[in-house]
């Protein structure tokens, strides 16, 4: 790894996705206030069609969010670290496998 860059590893993309649902949550509101309004002006097309995107927006975001949630629950790998004194591993000479070290 170079000195300017850093490691972000597979929490940018937790981020983005939770960012996606918020932002389809948000616009299947906006598409709500699009369907009552078209309801009230008697559009009846554009209010099919906002009736569907209110509904796979807000569904899609909820699915989104639900989806980061229940992926917060799973346990990482333990990474070996050399000033970390809680993992010890032995180390295979000639395969380099890591497993947990045994007394």
């Amino acid at each position: 790894m170079t000195e300017g860059k850093k490691d972000h590893g597979p929490r940018w993309i937790k981020t983005a996705e939770n960012r996606i649902g918020i932002i389809m949550l948000m616009a299947g509101v906006v598409a709500a206030g699009l369907l009552i309004t078209a309801l009230a002006g008697g559009f009846s097309g554009w209010a099919w069609i906002a009736g569907a995107a209110t509904v796979v927006l807000i569904g899609g975001g909820f699915l989104s969010l639900r989806a980061g949630a229940l992926r917060k629950g799973e346990t990482g790998p333990i990474l070996y670290h050399p000033d970390s004194p809680d993992v010890v591993l032995d180390v295979d000479r000639e395969t380099g496998n890591r497993s947990p070290h045994h007394d």
